[in-house]
């Protein structure tokens, strides 16, 4: 397997592990749950990292998703821990993460 593919498979992995975590919650329950913010901050990092691995060559075949914006939220949570603002990653995830995993399933 191309290591191209390892990095679609885990960033569609961590995608579907953060949808599965904040399903049926609110925006409430996610800011009053440590552990959920938590998991998905890890789990946004890796989608992030694995983007940051990316061949150039797919990221310029598929300019459509927005791959700098996820590099940059990595680094946030990376570098500005303790600044993370929830509510700019819950809605991050309500507005960007299926616009990701739409373009990297077509990746695929």
């Amino acid at each position: 397997m191309s290591e191209s593919k390892l990095y679609v498979n885990l960033i569609l992995e961590m995608i579907g592990k953060i949808e599965e975590s904040v399903q049926g919650i609110s925006k409430k329950e996610f800011m009053e749950d440590e552990t959920i913010q938590d998991a998905t901050l890890m789990r946004l990092q890796v989608i992030g990292e694995n983007i940051k691995n990316m061949p150039l060559e797919i990221k310029k075949q598929h300019e459509e998703i927005k791959w700098k914006k996820f590099e940059k939220l990595r680094n946030v949570i990376s570098h500005k821990y303790a600044s993370v603002n929830y509510n700019l990653i819950w809605d991050f995830i309500e507005n960007n993460l299926e616009e990701l995993k739409s373009g990297v399933i077509n990746i695929k």
